[in-house]
């Protein structure tokens, strides 16, 4: 059977191309089915549900910098006010086009400080891509404030499957891409989504629910990531339950502390959101928190999804990978970088390899 078979066998995972009456998915109608299943599976018991009302956006330019990076890109600063019927909120992001492009493709980013791609938005833009960057407690704060700062207060709530800050970030970056495919100085058909450990969650949760992205990239996303739950090694969801992370998701979740084998879903299902389009996920061969191998896992008991679509999904030898190996040949690309839990350049680089091969 091969290893990667075997050691998913072992770990018992719920079906994937099963509906839940037990019937099996057979093509691409069938699976446009299972995927809704699937998604109201992870909004009730995993990410929880965002507001579902009519918005209106105003994006107003607060500044910009027409010689950003020294002269190379073209650096905006927005203000993006969302409306409800009910509610309002805001907050910034900023948007750096390299000049050297025409119509550049897209990042949109989840960062950990206000600093483009915390950092490394100039050497982003120097490779030809333009990058949206939001700082994301600007969004809502990423503390345990009973939802009363930002975005979470945008819609009433319940303790059971109303939106985590997961979700709230995620939705944050959904109205982004609501600015972005009005512009027509970007490739508003290559706009990716990234993010780096919660912020990589966070990712996955905006690129699976909004399909117009067209590529999905976390870096060490870990538990509520990438990694599969069952058979996981360091962080658990009674690690996510303590009070720094426990708002991340929804309360239907954290019934499963000590139970992850009884879940109805694993991180496959959340990957497999993103079929057909492409995928990227980046592991750290030392970041035993986040479990490297249970990411790896994750990508390979996702493939079917992209099998069954006519695609290839995770295409690798029958083993695990060493650190600083990287498979880019197919719809779900994959690399383990030597080291520990950390975003950077050699990630960068990767993933940016991985888009100019896709053409993504």
């Amino acid at each position: 059977m091969g290893l990667i078979n075997d050691e998913l066998e072992k770990r018992n995972l719920p079906g994937l191309l099963f509906f839940r009456d037990g019937t099996e998915v057979q093509d691409a109608a069938g699976w446009r089915k299972r995927r809704g299943e699937i998604k109201e599976i992870l909004q009730e018991q995993f990410a929880g549900y965002a507001p579902g009302f009519e918005l209106e956006l105003d994006e107003r330019l607060i500044s910009e910098d027409p010689n950003g990076y020294g002269g190379k890109a073209h650096i905006y600063r927005y203000d993006l006010r969302i409306m409800s019927p009910f509610n309002y909120t805001s907050f910034e992001y900023r948007l750096a086009i390299p000049k050297h492009v025409e119509k550049p493709p897209v990042f949109v980013n989840f960062s950990f400080t206000p600093w483009i791609a915390d950092g490394l938005g100039e050497e982003i833009t120097d490779s030809g891509y333009a990058i949206a960057n939001v700082y994301y407690e600007d969004i809502t704060a990423d503390k345990n404030d009973n939802y009363q700062t930002g975005a979470s207060r945008f819609c009433r709530r319940n303790p059971y499957d109303s939106w985590g800050k997961v979700a709230v970030w995620a939705w944050g970056g959904s109205r982004i891409m609501d600015c972005l495919v009005k512009r027509d100085d970007i490739d508003t058909s290559r706009i990716a989504v990234a993010g780096h450990s919660r912020l990589g969650k966070t990712a996955l949760w905006c690129g699976a629910l909004d399909e117009r992205f067209s590529m999905v990239t976390a870096n060490d996303s870990g538990a509520g990531g990438a990694a599969l739950f069952r058979g996981k090694t360091g962080e658990r969801i009674k690690n996510l339950a303590n009070p720094g992370s426990r708002l991340w998701f929804c309360g239907n979740f954290y019934e499963y502390v000590e139970r992850e084998d009884e879940l109805p879903f694993d991180q496959h299902f959340l990957l497999a959101l993103v079929a057909p389009r492409n995928l990227y996920i980046c592991s750290a061969s030392q970041d035993d928190w986040a479990d490297p191998k249970s990411e790896f896992l994750s990508c390979a008991a996702a493939s079917p999804v992209y099998e069954l679509l006519g695609y290839r999904g995770l295409i690798c030898p029958d083993k695990y990978p060493e650190e600083n190996q990287y498979f880019h040949d197919g719809k779900i690309g994959y690399h383990l970088r030597k080291g520990t839990h950390h975003m950077g350049r050699f990630d960068w680089q990767k993933i940016i390899e991985y888009r100019n091969r896709h053409n993504v």
